[in-house]
C-alpha cells in the first residue's frame, strides 16, 4: 500500500515540475475573462478614417431615403395625365407634380387644378383619379346657363359671371342632359363640397354630370407640369 502511495505522489510531483508558472494577467488573457465590458475594448473609429467616411455616407443615404419616403407619402407626389379633359392646359401623357399640404389644411381656392377620387360616384366607373379645376367653393351656388358659368357667393344675393382666363377665348360651358336631370346646372354647395370641371368643357366628365366633390375626395393640388420638358410651367 505504501508503494502505491509513493507512485501516486511521484506522478503529481512530475506534473508540477513540468507546468510553467502562469500569472493572473496571463490567465486573464487566456480565458478572456475581465472585469471590463467586451465593448469597452473596441477601438473608437477616428474621424477622417476610411471607416468613418463610409459610416458617414451610409448615415447620409439613410436620412435621404427616409426623407424621400416622408415627402412622397405626405407632401408631394408625381401624377400622369390620361385623357384630354384638361386640354389645352394639360394633355394626355403630361407629367405633373402635386402637393398634399392643402389636403391636410383643407384649403383650396377657385382655379386650383386638383386630383380627385371619383370612386363610387354615379357616372364614373374608372379606377384612375380625375384631374379637374375647382370652379365653385363651399356654400356658393353655381348656375350654368347660356354657355356661361355664374356664381352666387355664400353670403350674397346676386350671381356674377365667372371670368375664366385660363380657357381659350370663345369657350362655352353646357350641362349634359343627365346632369340637368340631377339638378347640376344650378346647385348650392354644402360646406364641404366643391364644384369642379375640366378645361376642355365639351368632353370633360365632371361635376356637371358627377355632381359636387366632397373635400375628402380631393387628394392633391397640381403645382407644376414637369413633362414634356419643353413645356414646363407652373400650374394654378
Amino acid at each position: 500500500m505504501k508503494k502505491h502511495s509513493d507512485m501516486t505522489n511521484g506522478t503529481l510531483e512530475n506534473e508540477s515540475e513540468n507546468t510553467p508558472d502562469i500569472t493572473a494577467e496571463e490567465m486573464e488573457k487566456e480565458t478572456g475573462s475581465s472585469d471590463k465590458k467586451p465593448f469597452a475594448r473596441l477601438k473608437k473609429i477616428e474621424k477622417g478614417s476610411t471607416a468613418y467616411e463610409i459610416l458617414d455616407w451610409l448615415r447620409t443615404i439613410c436620412i435621404g431615403v427616409l426623407a424621400g419616403i416622408f415627402i412622397v407619402v405626405f407632401l408631394v407626389q408625381r401624377d400622369n395625365v390620361y385623357g384630354d379633359s384638361m386640354v389645352p392646359t394639360l394633355s394626355s401623357g403630361d407629367v405633373i407634380f402635386t402637393q398634399k399640404l392643402s389636403k391636410y389644411f383643407k384649403s383650396f381656392k377657385r382655379g386650383d387644378i386638383v386630383i380627385l377620387d371619383g370612386h363610387d360616384m354615379e357616372g364614373y366607373n374608372k379606377k384612375e383619379y380625375l384631374v379637374k379645376r375647382v370652379i365653385g367653393l363651399p356654400g356658393e351656388t353655381i348656375r350654368i346657363q347660356d354657355g356661361c358659368v355664374y356664381i352666387k357667393p355664400a353670403d350674397g344675393d346676386e350671381f356674377y359671371l365667372l371670368q375664366e382666363n385660363y380657357l381659350p377665348e370663345g369657350t362655352t360651358t353646357y350641362v349634359m342632359d343627365s346632369g340637368m336631370k340631377k339638378g347640376y346646372d344650378e346647385i348650392t354647395l354644402a360646406e364641404d363640397e366643391y364644384y369642379c370641371m375640366g378645361d376642355n368643357r365639351p368632353v370633360s366628365n365632371d361635376s356637371r354630370n358627377l355632381g359636387p366633390f366632397s373635400i375628402n375626395r380631393i387628394k392633391a393640388v397640381a403645382v407644376i407640369r414637369l413633362y414634356p420638358f419643353n413645356e414646363i410651367k407652373v400650374l394654378g
